[in-house]
């Protein structure tokens, strides 16, 4: 049965909203009728879908090169293949075998335009270097160690113990993003065209060219970000509106505990966002001791520093330092105030320091399975 001009137009264009997966369940059932009346198009449906499937894989660019040559050769082979059967239509009007052949081989040339189509957008999508998925790199330090690194720009970091800091091969975009889990310096490269961003849990720290010390460990209940010198912009991750600019000497900490989880209060419209997920952030000047060590800088210099902090704060840093595990089974004692710089000491020497030097004692021993345990 030949195919009229009208039924053909139709045919492809439902051949190609199936193809697309926009078809409608009306257009569904309006295809399958067109193609029981003209069953040639049946081959030509599944070329269209089963090339559309196989071409929809991730591709590298070598890959898509080649494909492209490939496909753009049947394509040339397929119009040539069409004028020929142009031709026996002018000479073979009446011959419905021929006509069949020759919509099949349009059929041919309508697929190979939309696989290289196809093609050429996959081709230009990688060419496109914000198109492209980025593929991070990550550092990772373990309790108890340091690591330093250089990223691409030259900003150098240094990577307190048990922390995490993931980052890009190159900065191509109009920003320059690394996302930090635990404790990191910044001293950022200056770059006015695109501004350095450190991503945590609680908040975005945004600067061009400065140095500055982030502490944010999942298992802290506040995370802080201390300037050392230039100037940062600190957006809170649970309300992007509220944002804090420090400088130098200056210190901000975010109690995360009250910063929410942005995923789940979206769902939730009793939130009251300026009262619920804007945390009492504090901002204060960065601590120094008796010999003028910043506190929060001193583990850079292998040094721990502790300015009437808590106990339990204390503890958490202790944690990491040493690579222990830590456990109070006197709760009061974890609101002890303490005080200290140490520098090559044990965890056992500094502890008792910290006996002979608090207002309030406290005793400890270890486990037969290494953990300290605090009374």
């Amino acid at each position: 049965m030949d195919i009229d001009h009208k039924d053909n137009g139709r045919l492809w264009q439902l051949l190609a909203r199936k193809t697309a997966n926009e078809i409608t369940g009306e257009e569904s059932i309006e295809l399958s009728k067109l193609l029981q009346q003209h069953p040639d198009a049946l081959y030509a449906q599944e070329i269209m879908l089963q090339e559309w499937h196989d071409s929809y894989k991730r591709f590298s660019e070598t890959d898509t090169d080649a494909a492209f040559e490939k496909h753009k050769s049947r394509l040339q082979h397929a119009f040539q293949e069409s004028k020929t059967a142009d031709i026996e239509e002018d000479i073979l009007p009446n011959k419905p075998v021929i006509y069949r052949k020759m919509i099949l081989r349009r059929a041919s040339v309508a697929v190979a335009c939309m696989i290289v189509a196809f093609f050429v957008f996959k081709k230009n999508e990688l060419k496109q270097p914000g198109l492209q998925p980025e593929v991070l790199q990550q550092l990772a330090t373990q309790y108890g160690s340091k690591s330093q690194l250089v990223l691409p720009d030259g900003t150098k970091v240094w990577l307190n113990a048990g922390s995490r800091l993931d980052y890009p091969k190159q900065f191509t975009g109009a920003i320059r993003e690394v996302t930090l889990e635990g404790e990191a310096y910044f001293d950022v490269t200056a770059n006015k065209q695109q501004p350095f961003w450190v991503h945590t849990r609680a908040f975005t720290v945004k600067v061009i060219g400065t140095a500055f010390n982030i502490r944010a460990y999942a298992d802290e209940d506040s995370a802080a970000t201390s300037l050392i010198r230039g100037a940062v912009e600190v957006e809170l991750t649970a309300n992007k509106k509220n944002t804090v600019r420090l400088h130098a000497n200056e210190k901000l900490t975010v109690p995360v505990a009250q910063t929410g989880n942005q995923e789940e209060l979206k769902g939730n419209s009793n939130v009251d966002i300026e009262k619920k997920t804007v945390p009492e952030i504090k901002k204060t000047v960065v601590t120094t001791d008796k010999k003028n060590t910043v506190v929060e800088t001193a583990w850079m210099e292998n040094k721990l520093a502790f300015k009437n902090m808590s106990f339990v704060q204390i503890a958490q840093s202790l944690e990491k330092w040493f690579a222990v595990e830590i456990q109070f089974r006197n709760e009061a004692k974890k609101k002890l105030r303490l005080s200290g710089t140490f520098e090559g000491e044990s965890l056992e020497e500094i502890l008792n320091a910290f006996r002979a030097t608090g207002s309030e004692s406290f005793s400890f021993k270890k486990d037969s399975s290494g953990k300290l345990l605090i009374y």
